[in-house]
């Protein structure tokens, strides 16, 4: 029995060309599946396959046992004993001996164990049945004479459109029961229609299930050297010589079974491996085919006609290409007609064009065929679509390929074309390539692959834009309007999905969407889309309500969720237990999402540092806010296509964060305290009046001011002071400092800034004391008092200018009154100190003491400023 793992390398046949798949005719395609199936071929199946004894070269071996220990990694009720697979040259090909033997030890693996199906290439290939044996309780039974065959048609890639013409022989053994052990092999010939000198096989040394023994023997010409490869095994081969043939055998005895790790790139072999090539060149290999994939230089006349008319709109090589790309990717539809050499063989340019339906390979010498005649260097390269990345640790093989595409070259600037893509969009550098690693380019290859440069995305290829307004009045709905914009490789894969589906699905899929995040969400218009295929841009707009009872709902705009679609899921999530391998994550890839949300009631934020920043992939969140606005963006860089086993945590814990953060819940019914009012239009027309007359009162003061010798400092009445300062809310106490401070300047000869000494009064006012108080000698005024004070005046100023209103309106006007009481008392020591070092000239106070005409335009002008100013103050707190 062979295991589903390891069929492929078992069997061992040319693997068909499967390309990726366009366009496809199903009304042809069944038509050509139905005519394959009355193929003469078929008809004559039945002298393909046989029964016979196996040739003299081979050997058989013993059956080994099971190893007892492993009995409970038994899968599917089936113990694997041998799988031997022996080879011998042949002129234009080789025969292929097969055994396999295998214990059915539970239920589960009856059908499966009774059920043997050879598959074979009818136009390469011829089977014989060599023996089948039943043992059961020790007792050996041949059922090879009973055994018949049943051959059929599977053609299971025919739903993509290819055909390969394999067949299989379909044999059920009777009579199986659990204990039986089946023997079977098989021997078939197998001729090289393409690449006769060219043999490639590749085996695993280990599986995932217990195997008493794998045993592999290779009889190939001395002559003939075979080059051998081992991947992550230490195996080696007995190698000896028969009669001019070197003979490499394997016997690997109760192999270890192999936990294959999940997302593991291409590159990265899953278990052990042995290689072994007819060569070390790949030059040898695009020799095999080369010749069948040269460009052509006729064509049938219409579309020679259309190569003309682009030849004489487009004197650009790039716009030529692109045009000459899209008349074989939207008008040539897909079909694969692979059987026999037709597996790696492409079709004439003209039986395509005729058709209407190509695969990759027809495609590729198409494209290469209309390139060259347009002036533009082309040739085809060979590829694989999902091993592509691995190809480099492969030795030369033809069979390492499955898909064929085109490499052109305008000036020094590579392009990668694939024709088997449709609905391309993109001209010049918006062109988007494909990327499948490692390639054979079939005329310029020296020997070796070329590898192919994936473009890094500078700019997001998904960006959706979402705004959400809330109600701006009772009984409004909620409105959300999308705009989704795609490009590049986003752009090529929309406008396939916009052909494939209509408008309504896209439509009732995103509706879908939303209703899932907001219950009751309802279309207001239909779906938009607009495609610019030049610039490669797409965009989708849609438009949704949200009636105010779906809101109410369930207390939604309470727990409000905002999520961005950012394909986070893509990334895989694996297993950290004892990886040894490295993770896939795919190509690099740039997505966008942001969402504004309108007419709120309060400021709102994103959450702290949720950026996440490694090597290989990178979410930068951004936020901004204003009183009714928020706005968050999402930024989703995928950055590498590997990470290293060694950093398998920290690549869980950083998609782990980024799963996290990309759905947040807020709370949109929160409304702040209304923040403090400005002022009123009256407010400020009366705080700019007093500016202006504070200006006034400064100008006034400085004209006319004049210095009186032998004043000392400023002398006045203290109820003078008191009046004053309180009807001018202070001021007049800052404007009494100034004139303290420009006669002490006077008077003493120094250099103060008398102006700015007197607005700050309040920190100058011990220390002016201080000197007062001294100079007057025995008739001091009481230093404590003076001091306490002055510092009181200070504190008062300190507390009504750094210290946060009380919301009170109490506690407010009492900070208001009780500062402007302060501002007109505290400094009543320094005035009666003045007062006394001026006793000897009285008509100095006298004079002071005085209200002069601006004087009583101060306090009218006083009042009315500071019954206003506090009137707003006490209100605005």
């Amino acid at each position: 029995m062979i295991p589903p793992t390891t069929s492929l390398l078992l069997f061992g046949g040319v693997l068909v060309v499967g390309c990726s798949i366009s366009a496809r005719d199903w009304l042809l395609a069944s038509l050509v599946l139905f005519l394959m199936v009355l193929h003469p071929r078929l008809a004559n199946a039945g002298s393909d396959v046989g029964k016979g004894p196996a040739e003299s070269w081979v050997t058989e071996v013993d059956i080994p046992t099971a190893d007892p220990t492993r009995a409970d990694q038994i899968r599917n009720g089936i113990s694997s004993l041998l799988s031997d697979w022996q080879v011998m040259y042949r002129p234009g090909g080789y025969v292929e001996y097969e055994r396999e033997v295998y214990k059915v030890v539970d239920r589960p693996g009856l059908e499966q164990a009774a059920t043997i199906n050879l598959n074979f290439d009818p136009a390469r290939h011829s089977i014989k049945l060599n023996h089948l044996r039943v043992i059961r309780d020790g007792v050996v039974q041949d059922r090879l004479a009973e055994a018949t065959f049943d051959i059929y048609r599977q053609e299971r890639d025919s739903v993509r459109g290819v055909f390969d013409g394999w067949l299989t022989a379909r044999l059920d053994v009777r009579d199986v029961r659990v204990g039986d052990t089946i023997d079977y092999a098989t021997t078939s010939d197998r001729k090289q229609l393409v690449g006769e000198d060219l043999f490639y096989y590749r085996f695993a040394t280990e599986w995932e299930m217990p195997i008493g023994m794998m045993r592999r023997e290779i009889i190939w010409p001395t002559s003939r050297p075979l080059t051998l490869k081992e991947e992550r095994t230490t195996v080696k081969p007995k190698i000896s010589n028969v009669a001019g043939h070197t003979r490499y055998l394997w016997e690997i005895v109760n192999p270890e079974p192999v936990k294959v790790e999940d997302n593991l790139p291409a590159s990265f072999a899953p278990w052990g491996y042995v290689q072994i090539s007819s060569t070390t060149s790949w030059r040898d290999v695009a020799d095999a085919v080369a010749a069948s994939y040269q460009p052509v230089n006729t064509f049938p006349p219409a579309f020679a006609a259309k190569l003309d008319e682009i030849a004489a709109h487009q004197s650009d090589p790039r716009e030529r290409m692109v045009e000459a790309l899209r008349i074989v990717q939207d008008e040539v539809r897909y079909i694969s007609l692979s059987m026999g050499a037709g597996s790696y063989l492409p079709r004439d340019p003209a039986t395509v064009i005729a058709s209407g339906f190509g695969d990759c390979k027809d495609k590729a010498l198409l494209l290469a065929s209309a390139l060259t005649y347009l002036g533009v260097k082309a040739e085809v390269a060979l590829a694989d679509l999902d091993g592509g990345y691995g190809l480099a640790s492969f030795l030369p093989a033809l069979r390492a390929f499955d898909h064929a595409i085109v490499r052109a070259e305008i000036g020094s600037r590579v392009f990668w074309l694939d024709g088997t893509d449709y609905l391309q969009g993109g001209r010049g550098g918006r062109l988007v390539e494909p990327d499948y690693g490692y390639v054979l380019p079939l005329s310029s290859s020296r020997g070796e692959l070329e590898k192919m440069q994936a473009a890094e995305a500078h700019e997001p290829t998904t960006a959706v834009a979402e705004e959400i307004s809330f109600p701006v009045q009772a009984g409004d709905p909620l409105t959300l309007r999308t705009v989704s914009t795609y490009r590049g490789a986003d752009a090529d894969a929309m406008r396939r999905k916009l052909a494939g589906q209509s408008l309504q699905e896209f439509a009732d899929s995103y509706l879908k969407y939303y209703d899932q995040q907001y219950p009751g969400i309802r279309s207001v218009a239909a779906l938009k889309p607009v495609d610019d295929r030049d610039r490669n841009v797409i965009t989708l707009s849609e438009a949704y309500e949200l009636s105010p009872e779906a809101l109410a709902a369930n207390d939604l705009a309470k727990k409000f969720p905002l999520r961005a679609d950012l394909d986070d899921g893509s990334f895989p999530k694996p297993t950290m237990i004892g990886r040894v391998g490295p993770i896939w994550i795919g190509n690099p890839m740039f997505r966008r999402h942001s969402v504004v949300v309108k007419n709120l009631k309060a400021r709102f934020a994103g959450p702290e540092a949720p950026n996440v920043m490694t090597p290989y992939m990178t979410m930068r969140i951004e936020w901004s806010n204003t009183p009714t606005e928020f706005t968050l963006n999402w930024d989703l860089k995928k950055l590498a296509s590997e990470v290293p086993a060694s950093a398998v945590g920290d690549y869980v814990a950083a998609v782990g964060k980024i799963t996290d953060n990309t759905r947040w819940f807020y709370d949109f019914t929160h409304e702040e305290p209304d923040e403090e009012e400005g002022m009123s239009g009256l407010q400020a027309i009366t705080f700019v009046a007093w500016l202006l007359a504070v200006l006034a009162t400064c100008v006034v003061e400085q004209r006319t001011f004049k210095p009186r010798p032998g004043q000392l400092y400023w002398p006045i009445s203290p109820q003078k002071f008191v009046v004053m300062t309180v009807m001018t809310g202070g001021l007049y106490g800052m404007l009494w400092g100034w004139r303290v401070f420009r006669q002490q300047n006077l008077a003493y000869g120094a250099r103060y800034w008398s102006f700015l000494r007197g607005v700050f009064l309040s920190f100058f006012a011990v220390q002016i004391f201080l000197r007062v108080n001294r100079d007057l000698g025995a008739r001091q005024v009481a230093t404590g008092l003076g001091v306490v004070a002055g510092l009181l005046l200070l504190g008062s100023e300190v507390y009504t200018f750094a210290i946060e209103p009380p919301e009170a309106f109490w506690a407010n006007g009492l900070r208001i009154f009780g500062g402007l009481a302060i501002s007109a008392l505290a400094p009543l020591p320094l005035v009666v100190a003045i007062n006394r070092i001026n006793e000897r000239n009285p008509e100095y106070l006298a004079r002071n003491a005085l209200l002069s005409g601006w004087d009583k335009v101060w306090m009218v002008f006083g009042v009315f400023f500071t019954v206003a100013l506090t009137h707003y103050d006490l209100t605005s707190g």
